[in-house]
């Protein structure tokens, strides 16, 4: 197994169990408090950390249900991934397009989130800032794996440096991305 498919294997474990341990816990709170107006979710800190006020939105329910069963479906996925490359399974180039076009459609979502808890319901939600973290790092992995089959198909040495080189800072580019992300959600609150 190549060093870079172990690191890409590793941060999609990481992202999957954290995103989907998150949005696990999220659920979990969300049917506390449907049962139980007067419970406490484990993730309300203070006035601006506080789920509940997230999770009693309507933004908290774009598609009809809880935003955090799409976690939970999506993550459970990313580990069976992740363990799919640590056995050295490989995906062909069509799967990993798909997995960015889904994932960046998945981070568009999660900014648009992130705005409507920052300024429409002003609070935080530390799980859901979870979530977001962990769907940037599955975007830089898919992103790597990407540049890694063209890598694979390209005879021009220049390229070959290009794409290593992007490949390098792919993953502390997006962990620059999500913390100023997070840092901004600290910020507007």
């Amino acid at each position: 197994m190549r060093s870079d498919s172990r690191i890409s294997a590793g941060t999609l474990l990481i992202a999957g169990v954290t995103g989907f341990l998150a949005s696990f816990i999220l659920t979990i709170d969300k049917f506390k408090v449907l049962k139980d107006a007067g419970f406490t979710p484990s993730c309300n800190i203070n006035a601006s950390l506080n789920c509940k006020s997230v999770m009693l939105s309507e933004q908290a329910e774009v598609f009809g249900f809880p935003n955090s069963l799409i976690g939970i479906a999506t993550f459970a996925i990313m580990i069976a991934l992740s363990v799919a490359m640590f056995l050295q399974v490989e995906f062909p180039k069509l799967f990993w397009q798909l997995l960015v076009l889904g994932t960046s459609l998945a981070v568009v979502f999660c900014h648009w989130l992130a705005f409507q808890t920052i300024f429409e319901i002003g609070a935080l939600c530390p799980y859901c800032m979870v979530a977001w973290v962990a769907t940037l790092l599955v975007l830089s992995v898919g992103l790597r794996e990407l540049l890694q089959k063209r890598n694979e198909l390209t005879t021009d040495e220049s390229e070959k440096v290009a794409i290593k080189t992007i490949a390098k800072w792919m993953l502390p580019l997006h962990i620059l991305w999500a913390t100023l992300l997070v840092g901004a959600a600290f910020l507007g609150v």
